[in-house]
């Protein structure tokens, strides 16, 4: 039997799909801070990180989110687990190969155990 909901009728279907999650669009980008850098690690639903680096890192993680990048559409949800803000993104670049090197990636382990 269907529901009323404020006036409405609401059917139940039976074997449809739920209802999609909206995500909210990023904050307008402020420029005079783009010069910035940042450096992030997600944890992805195969339990696998993904390092990254960016210049604004809000509309970096909304597009991983929607998937609109390669690497990690397949992979979501993905979730921020760690980032470090770097005062220009030449700093972040170096920081993120150097994350993504085998010392890196042993230090990141053990500041993820850490906190």
């Amino acid at each position: 039997m269907p529901e009323r909901l404020n006036g409405t009728v609401s059917k139940i279907v039976v074997g449809a799909t739920p209802p999609r999650v909206r995500i909210p669009a990023p904050p307008p980008v402020d420029y005079k801070y783009m010069d910035k850098g940042f450096v992030y690690v997600l944890e992805c639903c195969d339990q696998k990180l993904y390092i990254g680096s960016t210049r604004d890192l809000d509309n970096r993680l909304y597009a991983h989110r929607m998937g609109r990048v390669k690497t990690t559409k397949s992979r979501r949800p993905v979730k921020l687990i760690y980032s470090e803000e770097f005062v220009n993104y030449t700093e972040a670049r170096k920081r993120e190969i150097y994350l993504k090197s085998g010392t890196g990636r042993e230090w990141l382990k053990a500041a993820l155990e850490v906190s």
